[in-house]
């Protein structure tokens, strides 16, 4: 199992630091949110000063650059790192495009595929001197001069993973990504019996099989020294489950379950801003779904059961750890990569 850190400073100025410390640890990589700064900006900050830990942009907002901004970017960081970038990607819900970002909505589904279809014409234009021809539903390029070219690169392209939680969009992560980016507020369930089997159509499309694609980690992993950490880890994530089972793009996968509880009644405490008493409708057994959580000697162990031959990496967000040294960190870190 390979392990990845979460990278989540709030200032560009703090990731330098936050890297070297992932590399000395241990961990086999990075994912960089995109919150403050953007993953890309990130990553080339950490490409710098550090030697063998893998950057992934987990994720890049696509939708608000264009095909050839991003092209660019994942290029040149991939140049940078000695081909240590993995460009993760995703849609985005409605309201931060368009009221964040500012930007216009489009089935997402299928701008993303074009959107990763794009890419890689551009890609293959740079790499292999095709002439850059792309006719697509939403993008169009046909121009690109020799002064602009960055020409062909040693580490090869850049890896593409693509954020999917429904069932088209993991169809389409299938069909064309190199890795799945399946995101935090994920259930065992979810990914089991809606992930996987919608990732093998994707596949199926392409010819290829689930040995062809890295898959990520889904949940929340908390850890705690203490039984009194272990109660703060599990009421800090349970706020966290009830914030996001407050979108109603997640109302089915509280369906699924047969809860008692629905995304209706997380919606109406976060209209009164009640976030803390939204994480009290989360029940243990909720909890339990959505994440794993255990003392250092035991956590390996418990992912090991739920992760274990299923997934290819995971991400430990250590907001969610608590009384863990470094030493302990870099020992579990260690334990987790022999799953």
């Amino acid at each position: 199992m390979r392990v990845y850190s979460m990278v989540r400073p709030k200032k560009l100025s703090e990731i330098p630091e936050a890297m070297a410390r992932a590399e000395r640890l241990g961990y086999d990589g990075t994912t960089l949110l995109e919150l403050t700064v953007p993953p890309t900006l990130s990553a080339a900050a950490g490409a710098m000063i550090t030697e063998n830990i893998k950057m992934l942009s987990g994720v890049f907002v696509a939708f608000p650059r264009s095909p050839m901004a991003t092209a660019y970017d994942a290029w040149s960081i991939n140049e940078l790192s000695g081909g240590r970038f993995q460009l993760g990607i995703g849609s985005q819900i409605k309201a931060h495009l368009t009221r964040r970002f500012g930007m216009d909505f489009q089935p997402p589904v299928r701008r993303m595929k074009d959107y990763i279809k794009a890419m890689g014409a551009i890609w293959d234009c740079w790499q292999n001197g095709t002439k850059l021809d792309y006719d697509g539903i939403y993008y169009k390029h046909n121009l690109m001069i020799p002064y602009y070219n960055p020409g062909p690169l040693e580490t090869g392209l850049p890896e593409i993973h693509l954020a999917a939680i429904n069932k088209f969009m993991c169809r389409l992560c299938g069909e064309l990504a190199d890795g799945h980016l399946p995101g935090d507020p994920i259930t065992w369930k979810w990914h089991e019996e809606v992930m996987l089997p919608n990732i093998e159509i994707g596949l199926e499309r392409s010819g290829r099989t689930m040995k062809d694609l890295d898959l990520g980690g889904y949940g929340f992993i908390g850890c705690a020294t203490t039984d009194a950490g272990l109660d703060r880890m599990a009421i800090g994530l349970k706020e966290r489950v009830a914030l996001y089972a407050s979108t109603p793009e997640y109302a089915e996968m509280l369906e699924m379950h047969g809860w008692d509880v629905g995304v209706g009644d997380f919606i109406e405490l976060s209209r009164q801003n009640k976030w803390k008493e939204m994480g009290n409708l989360v029940s243990d057994k909720m909890l339990e779904a959505y994440s794993v959580i255990a003392k250092p000697d035991d956590l390996p162990a418990a992912l090991k059961k739920r992760y274990g031959g299923k997934v290819n990496r995971i991400q430990i967000d250590e907001t969610w750890f608590d009384g863990l040294s470094d030493d302990q960190v870099a020992k579990l870190v260690s334990e987790i990569k022999k799953i």
